[in-house]
C-alpha cells in the first residue's frame, strides 16, 4: 500500500478525521451563536457586550487603574457603562445575566 504500514496510514485517517471533525463542530457552534446574537440584535436593537464574570473583570481593571493618564481607562469606563446601559435597557441577554445581577450593576 505505497510503502507504508497500514497503521501509519490508519494513524493519518484518524488525524485528518479528527481535524475536519473538530474544526466542523467548532464552525457549527460558532455560527449557532452568532445566529443567537443576531436575533437577539434584531428583537431588542441593543446586545450585552460582556458575560457577567467579563464585566466584573473590566470593572476591576478600571479600579485598579484609577489615574486617568492612562490611554485606555477612559475607553474601558465607556465600554463598561455601554454594556450597564444595554443590560438595563434590553430584556433578554445573550450571556447569563440574572435580574438581579443586572439591578446591582452601576455605572463608573
Amino acid at each position: 500500500m505505497l510503502g507504508l504500514p497500514w497503521d501509519v496510514w490508519a494513524t493519518m485517517l484518524f488525524c485528518v478525521l479528527a481535524f475536519f471533525g473538530v474544526s466542523i463542530l467548532t464552525l457549527v457552534y460558532t455560527l449557532r451563536q452568532e445566529e443567537r446574537k443576531m436575533t437577539l440584535l434584531e428583537s431588542e436593537r441593543a446586545l450585552d457586550t460582556y458575560s457577567p464574570r467579563a464585566l466584573r473583570d473590566l470593572k476591576d481593571w478600571i479600579e485598579t487603574h484609577p489615574e486617568p493618564t492612562h490611554p485606555d481607562v477612559d475607553a474601558a469606563r465607556s465600554a463598561h457603562d455601554d454594556c450597564v446601559d444595554t443590560l438595563r435597557a434590553t430584556d433578554q441577554h445573550f450571556y447569563a445575566w440574572s435580574r438581579a445581577e443586572v439591578d446591582r450593576l452601576d455605572t463608573i
